[in-house]
């Protein structure tokens, strides 16, 4: 039997790309007959920062009728209502340039932002609501600054090990995925009815910015002996122009400076990014189908004005025209896949 992962990057404010893609995809299945939210037709969802942000307004366990029209009827938020998501994020935890230089300077010392605007959208967002409630498989990638070793933030099926998984509030998990190194300090949170195991969590970016193989490995756990289709969105890939020349001379301020793009942390995250997609397609059993879009200016992760919006938006729109062919063989898949599942609605493929 195919089973379906839904895998989604890193990328702080870029998380509108991917948002404007899944909210494509979800009109185009409506038009040929598919109407379950995303929670019902992928097996599992993961995400890393911001991609892990997406994950949990997908599957948390809010509906229509309790939380308005951000959310579905038939729960989590919905994904035509993603891109307004980012657009409220950008106003009440990025709101563009402004102050830029003062916060530059601040990043050198300390963290840019507080996340206390930010944890408060977040405990809007997803009320006491907890991972292992959310409505489908979980996979949520942080790094634990105390143990320094990976921790996944699961819900997945007692079966294959979701009886181990500590517990947290969706709140506190998509702070501390999210929580990227100098822009935002560690999430500092302790595992659901047990305030003895604290964690100081940091963004799993700084290991695993592209989550789509750890996705693969989880849901080999919980479906062992299936076939694997995975979509994976990407953020946006930002090429930094660097003088070549002057790297040789680079201390430790340059390799993580802010105005050079933290060159370090950028030059990590594309390489793993890299890496996860080759062996990806080298994998039997396994579809990969990947979608990303190079920005052609420089597009913050953490620049909410605007213009910077707008551009991003139409770079969704772009990401989603650019690859047709797979996205139609995505799209047939799904629906023979929901017909197997018991619905024995007629549909054309449109």
């Amino acid at each position: 039997m195919r089973r379906f992962i839904l895998s989604i990057d890193g990328g702080g404010i870029r998380g509108i790309i991917p948002a404007v893609f899944l909210s494509e995809l979800k009109k185009t299945l409506e038009k040929n007959g598919v109407t379950e939210p995303f929670h019902q037709i992928f097996d599992l969802i993961a995400g890393t920062s911001t991609g892990g942000l997406i994950s949990l307004a997908l599957t948390v366990p809010i509906y229509q009728k309790d939380g308005g029209e951000l959310y579905d009827k038939a729960g989590g938020i919905a994904a035509e209502q993603l891109p307004v998501l980012y657009k409220m994020l950008a106003n009440k935890v990025f709101p563009g340039n402004k102050n830029r230089v003062r916060k530059t300077i601040r990043q050198v010392f300390t963290s840019k932002y507080s996340s206390i605007p930010f944890h408060n959208v977040l405990r809007g967002l997803f009320k006491n609501c907890t991972v292992k409630e959310a409505l489908t498989n979980l996979l949520l990638t942080t790094f634990n600054m105390e143990t320094m070793q990976p921790v996944f933030i699961k819900k997945r099926p007692l079966a294959a090990g979701g009886d181990t998984d500590p517990n947290f509030y969706m709140a506190d998990a998509a702070l501390s995925t999210a929580a990227v190194p100098t822009y935002f300090p560690p999430g500092y949170v302790n595992s659901i009815g047990d305030i003895t195991n604290s964690y100081c969590l940091i963004d799993g970016g700084i290991f695993c910015i592209n989550p789509a193989m750890s996705a693969l490995t989880e849901a080999r756990k919980i479906f062992p002996r299936s076939e694997y289709i995975i979509l994976s969105l990407g953020t946006g890939q930002q090429k930094e122009e660097y003088k070549t020349e002057k790297i040789r001379n680079w201390g430790f301020f340059n390799w993580i400076a802010p105005w050079l793009g933290l060159p370090l942390i950028t030059a990590i995250g594309e390489g793993q990014r890299i890496s996860t997609n080759h062996m990806l397609n080298k994998l039997p059993q396994v579809k990969l189908i990947r979608s990303d879009i190079y920005l052609d200016k420089n597009a913050g992760i953490d620049d909410g004005g605007a213009e910077n919006l707008e551009y991003l938006t139409a770079k969704g729109i772009e990401m989603w025209n650019a690859n047709k062919s797979e996205i139609d063989t995505l799209i047939k898949n799904i629906v023979n896949n929901q017909q197997l599942r018991g619905d024995n609605k007629v549909r054309k493929i449109v």
